[in-house]
């Protein structure tokens, strides 16, 4: 995979970005006093020396390994490579294993809710019965 690419699009983006906004404010400039342009106008150089100078620590940046400092495809890449597949492949098993819990905590809990609801049908004074009759639902139903 190639970041230079990536890191040049996006550059780009920002570039337009920055044109955009830097032709809104100049569409407004034009009715501000002199000494308040003259400062905008400095302000825009030190922005856009900020940005040239970010550029170029961005293009040199280095990433420190465990031994010290590597470049991009160093031996700290490579390190932190079978560091990060050893990681994703402990993190499915992990995953599965609390997907697994957690069904089978919520299958206990729908049978303890069964077990009640048959509990309380069986140790009730009526007969099972009962409940299917549809005139003792509508005796429910009337408040008796």
């Amino acid at each position: 995979m190639n970041t230079d690419n990536k890191n040049f699009s996006l550059t780009g983006a920002e570039t337009r970005f920055g044109y955009q906004v830097a032709a809104r404010l100049s569409e407004g400039s034009e009715q501000l006093p002199m000494d308040i342009t003259e400062r905008l106008k400095g302000i825009r150089h030190m922005a856009v020396d900020r940005h040239r100078e970010r550029r170029t620590a961005l293009a040199h940046a280095v990433i420190p390994g465990r031994g010290g400092a590597a470049t991009m495809g160093g031996d700290a890449g490579e390190a932190s490579s079978w560091r990060l597949r050893l990681g994703l492949l402990l993190a499915i098993p992990t995953l599965l294993c609390g997907l697994y819990a957690l069904q089978h905590y919520q299958q206990e809990r729908f049978v303890g809710k069964i077990a009640d609801i048959d509990t309380a049908l069986l140790l009730d004074n009526l007969p099972p019965q009962a409940y299917v009759d549809p005139g003792f639902t509508s005796f429910l139903r009337q408040g008796g």
